[in-house]
């Protein structure tokens, strides 16, 4: 079977929605990991309010001008959920929606499209919103609270949707898996297993965010703490594999 992202988090919420799918390092020591169940959650509000608040669906598309962060694989996740493709680090021309963490909200109301819904992430560790509503934007994380937990799709989404795109790479939905597995087999990373990514986004950081984690119904270990020792976090988070 080739599952789409939708369908592969249906499958690991069945298999136990209790384990462990994300966890973040920040700077200073913070750290939030996020159950199978806590995930979905996040996601299916946010999947609510692009397709409930900007009308995204199948064949439209969002931008994210986001890191290395829990809060992106949550909005990668809601891309999936509505069949949109979601652009990575730059800003698509016929975006419907544009979402930005803090440092580049000047760069945000700059490209975004004319009429895009423009929203802004603080990227706090655990998701809080903008101490002051941000110039030009949205605060995401208040606007997604009014957004049911559970998410049900109008449209089947197939394999074949575009999902994911970075700089000149893109991904279906059922090509991103794929090439999930293929990166865990080169990583020596099996069923069940944990990654420590430690990477600025690239190629393969993107696919790490979230279809990595479900293609091998494992988790993955995002570091941004720039002073962390990755051996010892490797050790104390118990990976089985590293991107750094």
């Amino acid at each position: 079977m080739t599952h789409t992202i939708g369908t592969a988090l249906d499958a690991a919420l069945a298999n136990n929605p209790a384990r462990p799918l994300l966890t973040q390092l920040f700077a200073g020591g913070q750290r939030i990991e996020l159950s199978v169940r806590t995930f979905e959650n996040n996601v299916a509000k946010a999947a609510n309010l692009l397709r409930d608040d900007v009308e995204c669906g199948s064949q439209s598309r969002i931008s994210l001008l986001l890191p290395l962060h829990w809060q992106t694989s949550v909005w990668l996740g809601a891309s999936a959920l509505v069949g949109s493709q979601a652009q990575i680090g730059s800003v698509a021309s016929d975006s419907l929606a544009c979402i930005s963490g803090p440092d580049h909200l000047a760069e945000l109301r700059e490209l975004a499209p004319t009429g895009a819904a423009l929203y802004a992430t603080a990227l706090h560790p655990l998701g809080l919103p903008f101490p002051a509503e941000p110039t030009g934007a949205i605060d995401v994380a208040r606007e997604v609270r009014a957004h049911g937990d559970r998410f049900t799709a109008y449209d089947l989404v197939p394999p074949e949707a575009p999902w994911l795109q970075f700089g000149s790479a893109s991904w279906t939905q059922g090509e991103a898996i794929e090439s999930a597995r293929t990166l865990a087999d080169s990583l020596g990373l099996g069923k069940g297993g944990r990654l420590l990514c430690a990477i600025d986004v690239d190629e393969q950081s993107v696919l790490a965010l979230l279809a990595l984690p479900l293609a091998i119904d494992g988790s993955v270990v995002l570091v941004t703490d720039p002073g962390a020792d990755l051996d010892i976090v490797f050790a104390q988070e118990q990976c089985d594999a590293r991107l750094s």
